[in-house]
């Protein structure tokens, strides 16, 4: 799913939409470009160049558990962001640096047991730090209390969403030793789907 597909399911009507991607398109203009270098193997969340090719910015899309949610909140303060918003708040918006033009955009919602996120940033010394904080979402058992995974087949709706947007990167970016710490059936599940 494309970051502006993404942006008009959770943002609601295409007018807005449309206002919003114009709004990102001016918020990160090239005259801003961060200069990035991304390694190879990355922890999760896993910074990206933005989806849209008009926009000059990284991105992180990930679900984090309430305590990491908590450690970004404070990352984003302690680089010069405006505040965070509250932890279970829905929030769509700009947040911008005290010192510098550099800007975050943000939005996030709770579900799957924790905190959806999406950030989008053209500030270098943010992305920098982003690229080195381990964070993990909820637990599977967490997100989906109610499935039993040893009888999962093929995947369709809420959980292969989870799975494709915010659990797989998150799984493959564990190694070996981290992934042994999940119960079998997760595991199996995790390297099965």
């Amino acid at each position: 799913m494309g970051l502006l597909d993404w942006l008009k399911r959770h943002l609601g009507s295409k007018a807005n939409t449309n206002s919003q991607a114009a709004d990102l398109q001016a918020i990160f203009s090239e005259a801003l470009a961060p200069s990035l270098s991304l390694p190879c193997q990355q922890v999760y969340p896993i910074v990206t160049p933005a989806m849209r090719p008009d926009l000059a910015a990284y991105q992180i899309h990930c679900l984090l558990n309430k305590q990491d949610k908590q450690r970004l909140d404070t990352l984003l303060s302690d680089t010069g962001f405006d505040e965070g918003v509250s932890l279970d708040t829905v929030f769509n918006g700009v947040l911008h640096h005290a010192d510098r033009p550099t800007k975050v955009f943000l939005h996030q919602y709770a579900d799957f047991a924790g905190i959806c996120v999406l950030l989008i940033s053209n500030d270098a010394e943010l992305l920098s730090q982003l690229i080195t904080f381990k964070a993990a979402p909820p637990a599977p058992w967490e997100s989906f209390p109610e499935v039993d995974p040893d009888t999962l087949g093929s995947l369709q709706g809420n959980i292969e969403f989870w799975c494709d947007t915010f659990w797989r990167p998150y799984w493959l970016s564990l190694s070996e030793a981290e992934r042994s710490q999940y119960p079998a059936n997760w595991h199996e599940f995790s390297e099965f789907h």
